[in-house]
């Protein structure tokens, strides 16, 4: 260790270490002042909010304090990609120029590490003659003598789609904790026995509010106790942590068990054998029944008192009696069925609990994916959980993003997180000079959003923008239905390469926009955040319309219900914010370093014309404005000018 007394300007300053020793890079005075409220938050141990503009070194402001606090902190990501960022980039670089022993590890969700039960029982079926079978367990075999953790990702030959892995992982439900024969040499046990020893543990949200769900129920925790714990790209936590505080119940669940109870049918009597295959039968034909009674239904909505009644005296009735006749068949001691046996129990359970009618603070709901059908039960607001499991046990939290603030502050973003009002808060805008980077163009001649013109002529109005652009565009739509229509309009009409989401899987869409300079990509949902592509490549980028939560969208119709009931402005207090966040985070995806330039077109007219066009202006940063196509044209003429 060079120095314990090292200080944020000693590392962060304009003579720092990191100045001195890391080439390029620059000095931010609000990368230091943020630092410095974080440290202030740890040091007196209380929550802050963090709004860091793109740009700003975000990253390393709040890596330097927490290294420098030398406490044990937990840092969740919203996306994989930064998780692995900060672990296999950012933090040795830190490490390498300061010269500090920075305690650091990875930890992912436990479904990405292999179970050697399930990899034993697997393996030592009788049936397993297969060559393609016998090469993937030699090949695991040489594997399991290297790996420390046994890492999904350390695979590279094991195709993502590849089913062996759902096979040889497994889930808390599926985990027979100290029951389980191989517990001693489990990979799971040292990743945690790790984590128990190790200052900075890395997770994404999934994971952390997944494990947080787990110790409340007592067992199979993952994640060790904390001191810190820093939630960056925090934006998108209340919609995560929703997800986990309540209850959520999918027909694939009732399918993985029934397939894992049929493994086990040979080892009873003939007649234990024979009836548990009538239970599996009747599972797998009860929860086709389940999710054939909401076919027809929309892809999501809110299951009523109604609908939980014919479903309960239905098919939810064959699922729950065909699980206690499993759980009264395999009453034993032999543990590999006991915890089949447990699995059972806490599935009739979560069963119970999707399908309760709660209080006017919860919904229940449903979603229909392609092979499943998931019931849920979800609170309208997650403060109350938030408080009783993160704030009263966890001596600073903080929430960082390059986009938490609405119109200047913090209200909408504190009030959904049940933020009390002993919290730092700092706002560090991005210190890119959007004046000459960027032109923000606002039609003024386009219809209305919800006029039926509004398609066709913004395809219009995007071929004339991308002809101005020469391509180089990623147009982001607030619907699928919308982005369709408009690649229908544009396709043939440009001589670029039109790519849409959905015709390939999501990162090899980026790569073929990074690599084809003047293509242009259509896209809606997971490309408003976490698309990273500076440089010349994304030289544009259009928003059809201003990104309001679809009120067909079970919770956001109830959140809007309950915020009117109690004498609210639903649209105000919760509709505004959560689109001006939204905006931003993807008119973010535009200008990712200073040298970037590029136009930023709102196809919405709302944005000049309604009372509430304000508020998403004011968040903005000061971008010029320009009504007038000429203006586009003129903006890339100087761009060339400058560059020659």
């Amino acid at each position: 260790m060079r120095d314990k007394y090292l200080s944020i300007r000693d590392i962060l300053g304009p003579d720092g270490l990191l100045a001195l020793n890391l080439q390029g890079f620059e000095y931010r005075s609000s990368q230091i002042e943020m630092a410095s409220l974080i440290e202030s938050a740890i040091n007196e141990q209380v929550p802050a909010l963090v709004e860091a503009g793109t740009g700003t070194g975000k990253t390393f402001g709040y890596l330097v304090p927490l290294v420098l606090s030398n406490k044990k902190a937990v840092i969740s990501t919203g996306t994989k990609n930064l998780q692995e960022q900060i672990y296999f980039k950012d933090l040795p670089l830190l490490k390498k120029v300061i010269s500090l022993d920075i305690d650091a590890m990875l930890m992912k969700g436990r479904k990405n590490y292999l179970c050697l039960h399930r990899y034993h029982q697997y393996f030592s079926r009788s049936s397993l003659q297969k060559t393609e079978e016998n090469k993937i367990k030699k090949k695991l075999d040489k594997w399991l003598k290297t790996t420390q953790f046994a890492d999904r990702a350390e695979l590279s030959w094991l195709k993502d789609s590849d089913p062996v892995w759902d096979i040889l992982s497994s889930g808390s439900d599926q985990c027979l904790g100290t029951d389980c024969a191989f517990q001693t040499d489990c990979f799971l046990g040292k990743l945690r026995s790790k984590a128990t020893k190790t200052k900075i543990i890395i997770v994404n949200h999934h994971l952390f509010f997944a494990d947080m769900k787990v110790k409340k129920g007592g067992f199979g925790e993952v994640i060790p106790r904390f001191q810190v714990a820093l939630f960056d790209e925090a934006h998108n936590i209340e919609d995560i942590a929703t997800t986990y505080i309540g209850d959520r119940f999918s027909t694939n669940q009732i399918l993985e068990l029934a397939d894992d109870l049929e493994k086990v049918a040979n080892s009873l009597s003939r007649k234990e054998s024979s009836q548990l295959k009538k239970y599996l039968t009747t599972l797998r034909a009860s929860s086709e029944q389940l999710s054939k009674s909401f076919e027809g239904n929309e892809e999501k909505g809110d299951v009523g008192k109604d609908k939980l009644l014919a479903i309960e005296e239905g098919p939810v009735r064959e699922i729950r009696l065909s699980l206690r006749g499993v759980r009264g068949l395999l009453r034993t001691d032999n543990f590999l069925l006991q915890s089949l046996v447990v699995r059972a129990e806490d599935l009739e359970m979560l069963l119970e609990q999707v399908i309760r009618k709660r209080d006017e603070g919860w919904i229940n709901w449903y979603e229909r994916r392609k092979k499943s059908l998931v019931l849920y039960s979800s609170p309208l607001e997650i403060a109350e959980r938030m408080n009783e499991f993160i704030y009263k046990k966890t001596n600073t939290v903080i929430f960082a993003s390059a986009t938490l603030s609405t119109n200047g502050t913090f209200d909408y973003i504190r009030s959904r997180l049940g933020l009390e009002e002993n919290v730092l808060e700092g706002i560090y805008p991005s210190h890119f000079d959007f004046e000459s980077q960027s032109l923000l163009y606002i039609p003024r001649d386009l219809p209305s959003p919800g006029s039926p013109g509004f398609v066709p002529e913004a395809a219009e109005r995007i071929l004339d923008i991308l002809k101005r652009t020469r391509g180089r565009a990623l147009v982001l739509f607030t619907s699928h239905h919308n982005m369709n229509l408009v690649f229908r309009l544009l396709n043939g009409r440009l001589p670029y390469s039109l790519l849409r989401q959905g015709e390939a899987p999501r990162s090899s869409l980026l790569e073929e926009f990074k690599r084809d300079i003047h293509s242009v990509l259509l896209a809606t949902g997971s490309f408003w955040q976490g698309v990273d592509v500076p440089g010349e490549a994304l030289s544009c980028l259009i928003v059809d319309k201003l990104p309001f939560d679809s009120p067909a969208e079970p919770l956001v119709a109830a959140r809007i219900k309950s915020i009117r009931k109690r004498g609210g402005n639903p649209f105000m207090e919760y509709q505004i914010p959560s689109a001006v966040i939204s905006l931003k985070q993807g008119l973010g995806r535009l200008i990712r370093k200073s040298s970037d330039m590029g136009i930023l077109s709102i196809l919405d007219t709302r944005i000049l014309t309604s009372h509430y066009g304000r508020f998403f202006l004011g968040s903005l940063p000061a971008i010029p404005m320009s009504n007038h196509l000429a203006d586009i044209t003129a903006f890339f003429k100087t761009d060339n000018a400058t560059a020659t």
